[in-house]
């Protein structure tokens, strides 16, 4: 009984195929992206597919270009990214301690430090104390080339400061930068039990090499 409603499906889609085919980038459907040859919009601009907002053609930018994220224009130049651990939430516990809960020995807020290795940038860097279940930073981080940013991962680490025992490790992972995290200018992360979350700015700079 259904094979005859399947067949003029199929007719009507065979008559109509644009409208049962992938929908058309267009101004209309793609305001806030521009549209690549492959006929999708694309939201978060690139060097590789870079154009302005509401459906307008994407474009590879040419070598030595890059693409102006405010603008959505390529621009001759390079273009870098300063990444800056800038504020954490942590467990008011240590979940790894057997013994005592607390971070310190004096029931005191755990000092936080957070360290990363940054490609293209050498050395390790490192933010500053700060003894808080709720930290904040505005120095310790690295400038580097953005477009090594999105081909290597960042090296973070985050812990407590000890300064009569060993320090207490909250977690270290690799965590790989994307497009979209360029355009929201932030990463949001959490560390699985003792760090609720960790936010890493980033912010961008142009210039001619």
């Amino acid at each position: 009984m259904k094979r005859p409603a399947s067949l003029l499906i199929a007719l009507a889609c065979a008559l109509l195929l644009p409208a049962c085919g992938p929908s058309e980038c267009t101004p209309d459907n793609c305001r806030d992206g521009c549209c690549s040859e492959e006929n999708e919009c694309v939201r978060y601009a690139s060097d590789e597919s870079c154009g302005p907002k509401g459906g307008g053609a994407c474009l590879g930018c040419a070598t030595g270009s890059v693409c102006h994220l405010g603008q959505r224009a390529c621009i001759v130049g390079v273009m870098r990214t300063r990444v800056q651990p800038a504020r954490a939430t942590i467990l008011p516990y240590d979940p790894y301690s057997t013994e005592d809960e607390d971070w310190d020995f004096d029931g005191s807020p755990p000092d936080v430090v957070v360290e990363m290795r940054c490609p293209s940038a050498s050395g390790v860097f490192r933010t500053p104390e700060d003894e808080s279940l709720r930290p904040r930073w505005n120095t310790g981080g690295c400038e580097v080339i953005t477009s090594n940013l999105l081909k290597f991962p960042l090296e973070i680490s985050i812990f407590d400061v000890d300064d009569f025992a060993f320090d207490d490790s909250m977690g270290s992972f690799n965590y790989q930068v994307t497009p979209e995290d360029l355009h929201f200018g932030r990463i949001e992360l959490a560390l699985p039990e003792a760090v609720l979350a960790l936010e890493i700015d980033l912010s961008h700079t142009y210039s001619a090499e």
